[in-house]
């Protein structure tokens, strides 16, 4: 797979997918963590002399050819000429876009505007390679979707390599699966099991150790016949928790913070005294006195998802001890997931983690070792290029 440091941009029309998907409060960017992580592929581009064409999408618009204000990239475009201290010319169509001069830039207003975006459609995908003489794939948080501005469009594009940090992402992911980085543990949370039983499942082959919280580690609990009150728990998922919860490795707390709604104070309790009328809304940190040792020595640890309600003040200690127990430990640590950044922010650990991904989907079906479909397309285009030469 060809890299942006592979190719000669000077005075090269380059389109550009981001993931400039961020939140969005009274017209402004509220969080531009996406926008600050995309800014050295920008940079090099413009700063070799590309003719920068940007693509993003933001939230989920319908796809009707009309611009919708909510879901318009105008608050991006504003961040990004403050970010950069030049003019970011946002184009409202297709037919309205022109070729920039070197070292300027284009942003094309939110690609999921256009029909045959989520689609696939072909002829999308052909306008859009029309555009460039070189595209650059850098949204490694869509690179799971098989979209026209992020997988369609390298097949028709004259080149196509990944930016500088969709590189990074690849490289710092693949690291998880390195035999020499042993012990390794997972650390996971969130609410459903039903949607990382892949991963799940995968991680208990692939590492030593996986640590169960949130809504995933009730559905266990209460598999194995624990009372978990009206805790959130999937009862259409036992079967497959309690296959889980048998796995050799597979960790599950011990004590738990249960309280009668997420607005009461929590009170601490071994899971066998759960009563009925509680919910389970966090692990104790006691919990994990007796997994002290496995992250200390691991050599590298994922965490994805918070293992209690950690928007609620009393219900944060959990994640807040796991997460400052993994940036102590040796290990090397990768994050993913809004939730997983939301928390790190919120703890004051984010940049404390070795690397934290930008992507959510995209970076649960990479680590369960799907295919990704963007990936899959810039290693084809890499192909035919090395067939077209020999």
């Amino acid at each position: 797979m060809k890299t942006l440091l592979d190719l000669n941009l000077s005075g090269k029309k380059v389109l550009l997918r981001l993931d400039l998907n961020t939140p969005i409060q009274d017209f402004k960017v509220s969080d531009d963590e996406r926008i600050l992580r995309s800014m050295p592929t920008i940079r090099h581009i413009l700063d070799n002399d590309g003719k920068l064409t940007i693509l993003s999408h933001l939230g989920r618009p319908e796809e009707n050819g009309v611009i919708q204000v909510k879901f318009s990239l105008d608050p991006v475009a504003q961040k990004l000429e403050e970010l950069l201290g030049q003019e970011v010319n946002l184009i409202e169509s297709i037919e309205d876009w022109s070729e920039p001069d070197p070292g300027n830039l284009n942003m094309l207003e939110n690609v999921r505007f256009l029909r045959g975006e989520k689609t696939n459609d072909p002829s999308l995908s052909r306008r859009l390679a029309e555009m460039c003489d070189v595209f650059v794939m850098d949204a490694f948080a869509t690179s799971h979707r098989r979209h026209a501005s992020t997988t369609g469009v390298i097949s028709f594009a004259k080149e196509a390599c990944a930016g500088l940090l969709l590189k990074e992402e690849l490289e710092s992911l693949n690291n998880l699966n390195q035999n020499e980085n042993r012990p390794s543990v997972a650390v996971l949370g969130g609410a459903k099991i039903s949607t990382k039983l892949e991963l799940i499942n995968s991680l208990s082959e692939k590492m030593d150790y996986v640590i169960l919280g949130g809504g995933i580690a009730n559905t266990c609990l209460a598999a194995q016949g624990f009372e978990v009150g009206s805790s959130l728990f999937e009862k259409d998922m036992l079967k497959q928790a309690l296959e889980l919860a048998n796995k050799e490795g597979v960790i599950l707390p011990k004590k738990v913070v249960v309280a009668g709604s997420p607005e009461e104070e929590g009170r601490v309790v071994d899971i066998g005294s759960i009563k009925s009328s509680d919910s389970i809304f966090d692990i104790a940190p006691d919990s994990f006195e007796s997994i002290k040792s496995i992250i200390s020595d691991a050599k590298v640890i994922l965490w994805n998802g918070p293992v209690g309600l950690f928007e609620k003040q009393q219900f944060m200690h959990g994640t807040s001890c796991v997460a400052k127990m993994i940036v102590n430990s040796e290990a090397y640590s990768v994050g993913g997931g809004g939730d997983t950044i939301a928390a790190a922010k919120e703890i004051g650990v984010l940049n404390e983690i070795d690397y934290m991904s930008t992507a959510g989907g995209a970076f649960l079906e990479f680590i369960e070792g799907r295919t990704l479909p963007a990936i899959e397309a810039l290693e084809l285009k890499a192909l035919e290029s090395q067939d077209t030469r020999a």
